[in-house]
């Protein structure tokens, strides 16, 4: 197999933009390609602008986004079909953000989204602009991810999708979809190792000071998979019960006696009212209560394990990687003080 950094081929990415998209889900992406062109271009001069990178919108002018900040781009789709987003595309990219709402419901736009879907190599959506692929008709029975406070929408509109929430990014076939926001830096660095190998998406990564390839996934971000918003109503004082005393029994037997139901019907009508077993949501109240400990305590691990329930150290590893994806450790070195 030839060494992917030898091949000298200019691969056109062409990023869609429109009014009231998230400027990060265009700009991180754009920028993990720029500084390939940099660092490449001064590895061999014959590698100068492996990327070609563009802009397109609806119509011309400038775009506004959702932060206010205003892009110009290159090309429209008022553009004669002889131009190069309309012939040559190796990767089309779709961003993010409040605009993605409006943008579903025009039809130039999908019918363009659908036209790249035969011409470009890959097809690639960051945050809420899966929503861009799948009105496309594009997305039907593959795997996909997307910010996860929308994934559970994506999934109720669009039930042909297997949408998963906790993912970082998702490939399927050459259709590329990611999470939240700076996850379009993450699938820009894998889409960088594809083309031009692991040292080059490394050395790209360090530059941008990012993880090449986080541990874990969006779970850790949406707090503990935002237990905060379930909603009881004739458990209402257990659940609130079971979130302030992490440590008590918590056990089914213990639970369903406090409430005066049989194992069984507790188990069922707690499954009901929270989406989640008993044990499922004592767990992740236990790991929520840690990560806020690992967050703003310098306590040993042993001790937070101790203090939020856990019988020990190992149990507490074993429920992190459970319900967040990534270790204890790492989680503090991420996000601790």
């Amino acid at each position: 197999m030839s060494n992917p950094t030898q091949d000298h081929t200019s691969r056109h990415i062409l990023q869609f933009v429109f009014h009231g998209a998230q400027a990060l889900d265009i700009t991180g992406p754009l920028e993990v390609f720029s500084l390939t062109n940099e660092f490449l271009a001064r590895r061999s001069a014959s590698l100068n602008h492996p990327y070609k990178i563009d802009l397109i919108a609806e119509k011309s002018g400038p775009v506004t986004l959702s932060s206010g900040l205003r892009l110009v781009p290159n090309y429209c789709l008022e553009s004669p079909v002889e131009t190069p987003c309309f012939t040559a595309v190796d990767t089309f990219l779709i961003p993010g953000g409040n605009g993605v709402q409006a943008v579903r419901e025009n039809g130039t736009v999908l019918s363009f989204i659908r036209h790249q879907s035969t011409i470009a190599r890959r097809l690639a959506s960051v945050c809420s602009g899966t929503f861009l692929l799948a009105q496309a008709g594009l997305l039907e029975g593959k795997t996909v991810t997307t910010h996860w406070q929308v994934s559970s929408r994506l999934a109720h509109e669009f039930p042909a999708l297997q949408v998963e929430p906790d993912l970082i990014y998702t490939r399927d076939g050459n259709i590329y979809t990611s999470a939240g926001i700076t996850a379009g830096i993450d699938l820009a660095l894998c889409l960088v190792e594809e083309d031009y190998g692991r040292k080059v998406s490394l050395a790209v990564a360090k530059e941008l000071v990012v993880y090449m390839k986080r541990q874990g996934g969006q779970s850790q971000f949406s707090s503990a998979l935002n237990l905060q918003h379930a909603s009881p109503t004739v458990l209402g004082d257990i659940i609130s019960w079971i979130r302030a005393n992490p440590t008590a029994d918590l056990s089914i037997q213990n639970l369903a006696s406090l409430t005066r139901l049989s194992d069984r019907h507790f188990s069922r009508k707690f499954k009901i009212e929270t989406g989640f077993s008993p044990g499922v949501f004592v767990e992740k109240v236990r790991v929520e209560h840690a990560a806020k400990m690992l967050e703003n305590s310098c306590d040993g691990l042993k001790s937070i394990a101790a203090d939020c329930g856990f019988s020990s150290e190992e149990m507490m590893r074993r429920s992190f990687k459970r319900q967040l994806n990534v270790l204890p450790n790492l989680y503090r070195q991420r996000f601790g003080k």
